[in-house]
């Protein structure tokens, strides 16, 4: 890596001139703005350019909600601001040449669309342009109500509000398109990868003409479910409304409120739909087929090839469904799921079935939409507990020794040539980046394409297993 000045950190994009500086010595810009929200429940508008941006402090993330009852996650820096204006994102890059037509990564963060940021503390995607000569993006997007409460079918002065999220990540890519080679990217080879929820968003991108060329490969981990149907966000909207009480009864009452009002439904629909489950239940915010933005189910898109051109790389953990321990909720969710299930079976058969149901079967599902349209895919089979898990920050020591859903995360984002962790902790996520990182510089990986006859997953584990 050349030796480089402030000067040469100072990049010129449709947002202005932007000035970054040096992360453990990689060129890294924070909070580029990428686009505004002008009004709420509305689409996102171009950002205003101005003459300067300073790039050298994270920007703000949209408003954090807790996903269960007695349950906040903290996903953010302490000293970041959270805003309904949260449309910036964060680069690093090897090397801002124009010249350098470097593969792009673009992550879309988890968070059951309710939390998290592109400045995750436990995420520190420096790694990938330090190590593997990638350009990195992490956005931030609207979450919660602000990004995908449909109001539309309430007053039709809101039908623009259906699925502003994906609107939000499409404007991503679109800046990203027009300034990425500035800073050394390649806007021809870009790959969006995402986790949980970010991987279903990654899967309703994959059905959003609006989408088509902004982006060349895709790596889903752990995301795989499709959108809602219209009727039931409609109902969702419904139900928040109504949780609303005396704080706003019509769809315009809610865009007067203050974000802590926003915030306070939220709660209110979650212990009520906590009572009503009579166990733990997450709100489900998320896309559904609206006609525009999504005229109609992914997989349907996929079928008839919108996104053949678009190698895919699907990957789930060997036990999805074992997350749920964390909250004792396993035996809650098979009978939830299954009402009419045997409920007598073991512990480890609610596992696999509600694995199969949530996470494994929609990914196989993807794969081969993908096929059928015309287009290629590779399977992967996470088996793996890193020391590393983020789940023992969360207190949950038990769980962070399975290979439970988000386990990857912390071999994804592992330095492999750093000290953090066992032996085995790096050459796993050596691996697992190697695929990833395969995909994102050939647009295949190393070993054999999913087909209906080959549907058995390529397993990444230690090397002693």
């Amino acid at each position: 890596m050349r030796d480089l000045t402030d000067r040469d950190l100072v990049v010129e994009t449709s947002s202005g001139s932007v000035q970054g500086f040096l992360d453990r010595g990689v060129p890294n810009w924070r909070g580029v703005p990428y686009g505004r929200v002008e009004q709420r429940f509305r689409p996102p508008v171009p950002v205003t350019p101005v003459e300067q941006v300073d790039a050298r402090r994270w920007g703000p993330v949209c408003w954090q909600l807790p996903i269960m009852t007695g349950k906040t996650l903290s996903a953010v820096f302490p000293d970041v601001a959270e805003s309904e204006d949260c449309l910036n994102l964060n680069l690093w890059s090897p090397d801002p040449s124009p010249d350098a037509r470097r593969p792009v990564l673009v992550w879309l963060h988890f968070g059951s669309r309710a939390y998290g940021s592109g400045s995750t503390p436990t995420i520190d995607v420096w790694h990938f342009a330090a190590r593997h000569g990638a350009v990195i993006v992490t956005p931030n997007y609207r979450l919660g109500p602000w990004g995908w409460l449909y109001l539309g079918a309430l007053d039709p002065d809101f039908k623009d509000s259906a699925n502003l999220t994906i609107l939000d990540q499409v404007m991503l890519l679109r800046w990203i398109r027009e300034n990425v080679a500035g800073f050394g990217g390649d806007p021809d080879n870009v790959t969006v990868f995402g986790m949980s929820s970010g991987a279903s968003d990654l899967g309703a991108l994959l059905g959003a003409p609006a989408a088509k060329g902004l982006f060349h490969k895709a790596a889903l981990y752990s995301g795989a479910q499709a959108p809602m149907a219209e009727e039931d966000a409609v109902q969702f909207a419904e139900e928040f409304l109504a949780a609303a009480g005396p704080l706003a009864a019509t769809p315009a009452d809610l865009v007067q409120l203050p974000n802590v009002g926003l915030r306070t439904i939220h709660r209110r629909l979650l212990r009520q739909s906590t009572a009503r489950a009579n166990g733990p239940v997450i709100v489900r915010y998320g896309p559904f087929v609206d006609g525009d933005v999504l005229p109609q189910a992914p997989l349907d898109s996929l079928e008839a090839g919108l996104m053949a051109d678009v190698p895919l790389l699907v990957s789930n953990v060997a036990e999805e469904a074992g997350v749920w321990d964390c909250w004792n909720a396993v035996d809650h969710a098979y009978s939830h799921v299954l009402p009419d299930a045997d409920q007598s079976v073991d512990h480890d058969e609610k596992i696999r079935v509600l694995s199969e149901i949530r996470w494994v079967g929609p990914a196989r599902e993807l794969l081969a939409a993908q096929h059928k349209g015309g287009g290629h895919g590779w399977a992967q089979k996470f088996d793996y507990a890193p020391s590393t898990n983020w789940q023992t920050a969360l207190a949950y020591p038990a769980v962070a020794k399975r290979p439970v859903h988000g386990a990857d995360v912390a071999s994804l984002f592992l330095d492999p040539e750093g000290d953090v962790g066992t032996d085995d902790d790096r050459a796993v996520g050596a691996l697992e980046q190697a695929a990833l990182l395969a995909l994102a510089r050939d647009g295949h990986v190393p070993w054999a394409q999913w087909s209906p006859e080959q549907q058995t997953p390529h397993r990444i584990a230690a090397p002693s297993n």
